[in-house]
């Protein structure tokens, strides 16, 4: 296997997992146990309850368990029961566990070229990012992602445009980051975006996020609609800003021999299943956002737009810059193109 870019620390997901595995909440890796007769996978995802990947970690339970005819049956490990994202993704890429929530600014650290999907103001609407992520571009950068780390895409689903929340000001221009720390999740994408914006990227688990800004680890964080409302980000800030930078995917990511040993029946289950899941998850995202930022706008926080414009040209130059290290111009050129 090729050495991924900033490589998560596999000892860290194996004793996570580990831990798990003693407290009760998961089985050993690869040993199924048997709940009226179906083989169980687990479905790790870091964020809560509440959210829509959690509501889609169930929906795709239910139509497994409808699909497969009860021969098999999905677990959900919500809320950072398996360790944060990157954890969680670690772990399936080692076969310590079956399935997890991934995101392509993650699968940047195992294959570069993914990084590129997930730039700032890439896209000129959803409509946009659907046709990319739904062609050739997402095909062949979900082969890439098997091949390098034994992830196998099972869906493409949206995580939505991204805002910023601050403690101390707010954002208006590309200025007003220079200096700041902001939160951001464990991402070479995320992490030379707002360097370029002159802020200070603080990479932080999303279950630390809230006691790094109540404490004043960070300044700031990005994040959707949909986190800052269910991580009650809005008590630990102030501000949010709709700097829009970004569009991200999301995915249920499955450990490809673990895919490759289920029966032909089985495995076509699981594409169903995946693939309606993720059918139905984009069809209530926009509705889903509206609500969430109603709710963020009922609590304390001071809501300001930006000149997205603005951000925009000054984030430009990454674009060349992040896909030419990434041996990926031919897929920014696509992209643009498209």
């Amino acid at each position: 296997m090729n050495k991924p870019q900033q490589h998560p620390s596999r000892r860290t997901a194996l004793v996570r997992l580990g831990q798990i595995a003693a407290a009760g909440a998961v089985s050993a890796p690869w040993i199924h146990t048997r709940a009226q007769g179906a083989k169980v996978i687990r479905l790790a995802h870091h964020v809560s309850l509440q959210s829509e990947q959690h509501k889609a970690a169930e929906n795709f339970a239910a139509l497994v368990q409808k699909y497969s005819s009860g021969a098999l049956s999905v677990r959900v490990l919500p809320a950072a029961q398996a360790g944060g994202q990157r954890e969680a993704i670690e772990s399936v890429s080692l076969g310590a566990l079956e399935m997890a929530y991934g995101e392509s600014g993650l699968y940047a650290n195992y294959a570069a070229r993914f990084g590129v999907i997930g730039l700032p103001y890439m896209y000129r609407d959803l409509a946009h990012w659907q046709a990319v992520v739904d062609g050739p571009i997402g095909a062949g950068l979900a082969g890439e992602l098997q091949k390098t780390a034994g992830l196998r895409m099972m869906n493409w689903m949206i995580g939505g445009y991204r805002d910023t929340y601050t403690r101390t000001r707010p954002i208006r221009k590309p200025e007003d980051f220079a200096g700041m720390k902001v939160r951001l999740p464990e991402a070479p994408a995320f992490v030379r975006s707002f360097r370029a914006l002159g802020a200070i990227p603080t990479p932080i688990p999303a279950p630390e996020i809230y006691a790094a800004l109540q404490t004043g680890v960070v300044d700031a964080m990005e994040g959707t609609n949909e986190l800052a409302f269910t991580f009650k980000i809005f008590e630990v800030t102030k501000y949010m800003s709709r700097t829009r930078h970004m569009i991200l995917d999301g995915s249920f990511a499955m450990n490809q021999k673990f895919y490759d040993g289920l029966p032909k029946d089985q495995q076509q289950a699981l594409d169903r299943a995946a693939r309606d899941c993720a059918a139905q998850q984009r069809k209530e995202h926009v509705e889903r956002e509206a609500m969430w930022f109603g709710k963020l706008k009922e609590t304390k926080l001071e809501v300001n737009d930006v000149d997205t414009a603005a951000f925009a040209t000054k984030l430009a130059p990454l674009h060349t810059e992040f896909a030419t290290a990434a041996k990926a111009t031919d897929i920014l050129a696509a992209i643009k193109k498209g």
